[in-house]
């Protein structure tokens, strides 16, 4: 948060935590003006944008619902808890409701989701949980649909660019969900219910251990039978005569998780923090319209444990550091369906595949001033990935050994512009056990992996105006990297062959904003010019009757954002937004040149208004629409123009106790999606209760 009043309250967090430590116990936490939470204050400098440092101090700011989403810049978004709470969104729904992303979803709760951010698609954004990356050896989209924003704080996203702290290189930027953590005291309950037997429980504490140590907790869980209408093409979809009304079945989903956090304050002046995350989920795969199957499913766990240690200030505040230890274990397994599925063919162990990944990462990083109006980053980190075969696969065992060394330097030259850099290098080795990976020329065991080109990434950017400028804006050119998925490459599940001779993939991207605070500050205007040119991209191709990645996507994306955010009144808030691009293939295939990206709208548009009634009532509209799309890279499978609705209406009897109503798809559209076989729900209620203590 850059407000100054977030600056103020931060400052007299860590004035008050430091008289804590020098009296040596809590008697400075009792003074009447302290506040709450100072026996653990967090000191760790995150950088909320390229060119401004803002110390997160653990403290969560008060904002009213208006204010919900905070806008840093164009390229960096924090999106709050009170964007979705009560509001039946999903982490792709909530995400899709800023310009320049698009969203995709394969049904109801915890089916297969994702978003592009402006243009470069979903396997090419970095997905994070607290800094740690979800991204796996597959190389697929990662699955926004298992993650529960019961669990979390708050959401960054980074159109623009990876930043410094996550390692530069990735193509698409990066999106990081920062859990609930253990920094102010109290807790809450949260439990919600609606159709389609949909319901969704959590609970979060966080308490004192000692005049030192702080303790949260969380908990959830969410449930869905899936069990909607929609309509059925039955196999012919071109005919519209023989179209039926049919009910979604065998796609039931169910998860839960949990959250430990201890935040440390050690003798010296140095913090730590130790986080155990772990979940498991579970759901149906009901296959195509006309053939839903009975016995297919998909089951998924993970695990992650991080330990961070943060320093205080050296040399009068002008350099921090931090190291971090993770450990993350993933398992996903899959029972696919066939033809004989539909009509209850029990043999489904034969057909379930999968596969297990370890991740270790020890990292170290600094924030330093090397002088006045100056910021910087550097940050070196040593991966070690590893993913193993499971089910019925084929037995295969791969490694990746990945050094990461990636830094940021802001300058304010003057008053009101200042240039920057940033940029990484990426140096891996992949290793390759005993085992058989599916090839052009047929299985054949590899003796070692092919070597792979250390990898260069960066960008120059410029910022202009200041905090109380009413005219801001910047510009950032760059170019970037992302080398191929050990399993593109090597790895083999049923359908697919791998393909040793992938090269990265490369993107230059350029961007221009603006942004523009009316008089009285209750009016902004802010618009993006954003271009990419996408080279070297990774598509899975009919190859001999089966899927083989190859590079062949060439892709060169134009648009401009625009958003006007205002609050007229103290009644009333309103947020306009509307992105409007081009999407042109430029591989070198007649059958794809010319064509529009797949799922990628010319146009889309999104408003919503919220009234804060009388009597504690809060009411909010917000509406979406859409051009047309396509589904596939030929442009002849074309999902129609949709406009969606959605409100909520929520009451706040006390302080700590919320009750909202929601309904989203308010016009029952029966639209579908991206993956033409699965159809979207139509029109979904929900209703939710938080009480806090």
């Amino acid at each position: 948060m850059r407000t100054t009043s977030f600056c103020k309250a931060a400052r007299t967090a860590v004035l008050w935590c430091w008289a804590a430590i020098g009296a040596g116990n809590a008697v400075a936490a009792t003074s009447e003006n302290a506040p709450e939470d100072i026996s653990v204050v967090s000191a760790k400098s995150v950088a909320a944008d390229d060119a401004t440092v803002v110390r997160d101090l653990g403290v969560t700011d008060v904002v009213t619902e208006g204010e919900a989403i905070l806008k840093n810049d164009a390229n960096y978004t924090e999106i709050t808890a009170a964007a979705w709470e009560g509001k039946a969104l999903s982490a792709a729904d909530l995400l899709s409701t800023l310009p320049g992303i698009q969203s995709y979803r394969q049904g109801g709760l915890g089916s297969f989701q994702t978003v592009s951010i402006r243009g470069i698609a979903a396997r090419n954004i970095m997905i994070c949980v607290d800094g740690v990356p979800l991204n796996d050896a597959s190389g697929g989209a990662v699955n926004l649909g298992s993650i529960d924003l019961n669990q979390m704080e708050k959401v960054e996203v980074y159109k623009n660019n990876v930043p410094a702290k996550f390692g530069v290189s990735g193509l698409g930027g990066a999106i990081n969900f920062v859990t609930k953590n253990a920094v102010k005291k109290g807790g809450r309950v949260l439990a919600a219910y609606g159709n389609h037997n949909t319901w969704e429980g959590s609970f979060q504490v966080a308490a004192p251990v000692t005049d030192s140590i702080m303790f949260a907790s969380s908990f959830a869980t969410r449930h869905s039978d899936n069990d909607y209408e929609y309509l059925n093409r039955n196999g012919t979809q071109y005919n519209d005569e023989d179209d039926y009304t049919a009910t979604r079945e065998n796609a039931k989903y169910t998860d839960v998780s949990g959250n430990v956090q201890f935040r440390m304050l050690h003798g010296n002046g140095y913090f730590s923090t130790l986080a155990v995350t772990a979940s498991r989920y579970e759901g149906g795969n009901p296959g195509k319209e006309q053939s839903q199957t009975k016995v297919a499913e998909f089951v998924g766990e993970s695990a992650l444990i991080r330990y961070g240690l943060e320093s205080v200030g050296y040399f009068d505040d002008k350099l921090f550091l931090y190291g971090g230890l993770s450990a993350r274990f993933d398992k996903n397994m899959s029972s696919s369906y066939y033809p004989l599925d539909h009509i209850g063919f029990g043999n489904n162990v034969f057909m379930e595949y999968g596969s297990a990944t370890y991740k270790f990462v020890p990292e170290l990083w600094a924030e330093f001033t090397p002088v006045d109006r100056s910021t910087g980053m550097v940050r070196f980190a040593y991966e070690w990935e590893r993913a193993e075969a499971r089910g019925n696969s084929k037995d295969w065992a791969l490694d990746r050994k990945t050094f990461v060394s990636s830094g940021d330097l802001y300058y304010q030259f003057f008053k009101y512009i200042g240039f920057g850099g940033e940029g990484s290098v990426t140096v891996l080795k992949d290793h390759l056990d005993e085992g058989t990976f599916v090839l052009p020329t047929g299985g054949r065991t590899l003796e070692e992996a092919k070597e792979r080109d250390a990898t260069f990434a960066g960008r120059l950017y410029s910022r202009f105006g200041t905090e109380s400028s009413p005219l801001t804006g910047g510009v950032s050119i760059g170019r970037f990297y992302q080398q191929p998925a050990l399993m593109e490459l090597y790895g083999t599940f049923p359908g697919a062959i791998s393909n040793p001779d992938l090269e990265r993939e490369k993107a230059t991207r350029f961007e221009a904003s603006a942004n523009y605070k009316f008089p009285g500050n209750h009016t902004s205007f802010q618009t993006t010019y954003f271009e990419s040119h996408i080279e070297n991209g990774i598509c899975w191709v009919l190859s001999v009757e089966l899927l083989r990645p190859i590079n062949v996507a060439r892709a060169l994306i134009r648009g401009v954002e625009m958003e006007l955010n205002s609050r007229p009144s103290k009644f009333l808030d309103v947020v306009l937004r509307a992105t409007i691009q081009k999407t042109e293939d430029r591989s070198h295939s007649n059958a794809f040149n010319g064509k529009m990206l797949p799922g990628e709208p010319n146009r889309n548009y999104f408003a919503e208004a919220t009234l804060h009634l009388p009597f504690h009532l809060d009411f909010s509209w917000a509406s979406d629409w859409r051009s047309i799309m396509y589904s596939d890279r030929a442009n002849r499978t074309e999902q129609p123009a949709v406009a969606t609705h959605r409100a909520s209406l929520s009451y706040h009897p006390f302080e700590k106790t919320s009750l909202m109503f929601a309904v989203n798809n308010i016009t029952d559209e029966k639209y579908r999606n991206f993956y033409t076989p699965f159809p979207m729900p139509g029109r979904e209620y929900k209703f939710t209760i938080i009480q806090g203590f």
